[in-house]
């Protein structure tokens, strides 16, 4: 399955809190309620202090594995997340993008089935988004694409396929039959900017990103 994410610079200005902060609130919220619960109930066990504080710190492993492993949506944060357009990490991942470009025309017709585009769409209320879509055809001047991430303030009705300028695509990926993926930099870039701005590297991202190879790189066994 190919990764879809989505840069919506459009959802920053109707944002109130950012997400970043929501969630870092809501887990501090869950650390402290679990070591309240955990203080106060080996308190009325009458354990000692050092046996309540161990249990108020194993109670903050539990918190992190069950927020990171059940609770944390990765990808849906990723995708909700507002990117500015002059971030230096995206830059760098459009312009890899656009500068691999002709590799990834040559090896398109191989793999029609397996291949996206990431492309910037202007809605019906002025505002431009990237949107993720399935690259049905190529020309040297214009693609034809499946629309796989609708824009999100775009009010009126929109055909899921469309004709795109090749000079408004600014990304692309291709998933192998193996499992590896080439290509989505701005994906990469997004997983970057996420340990820049949280200080790790989700689990998830990390084993989505040994997936990516370059496309002279072999295919695994």
């Amino acid at each position: 399955m190919l990764l879809v994410l989505t840069s919506r610079r459009a959802v920053r200005a109707a944002e109130p809190w950012p997400v970043s902060r929501r969630k870092r609130v809501l887990k501090l919220v869950m650390h402290v309620v679990v070591a309240t619960v955990l203080w106060l109930g080996t308190g009325a066990l009458g354990l000692h202090v050092a046996l309540r504080i161990g249990a108020v710190m194993l109670g903050g492993v539990a918190v992190h594995f069950v927020w990171e492993r059940l609770i944390f949506k990765p990808y849906a944060y990723l995708g909700a997340r507002p990117v500015p357009s002059d971030d230096p990490v995206m830059i760098e991942a459009v312009n890899q993008a656009k500068a691999s470009w002709d590799q990834f025309v040559a090896i398109y017709p191989e793999h029609r089935e397996d291949s996206m585009v990431k492309f910037r769409f202007k809605t019906d209320r002025g505002t431009t988004e990237n949107l993720w879509g399935d690259l049905i055809s190529l020309s040297s001047t214009e693609a034809e694409v499946y629309v796989r991430t609708p824009p999100v303030e775009h009010e009126g009705q929109m055909e899921r396929t469309i004709t795109v300028p090749i000079d408004d695509i600014v990304d692309w990926q291709v998933e192998f039959r193996d499992g590896t993926l080439a290509g989505g930099f701005s994906n990469r870039a997004m997983f970057k900017i996420f340990e820049r701005e949280e200080g790790y590297m989700h689990p998830e991202f990390k084993d989505h990103i040994g997936r990516f190879r370059d496309l002279q790189e072999p295919p695994a066994n």
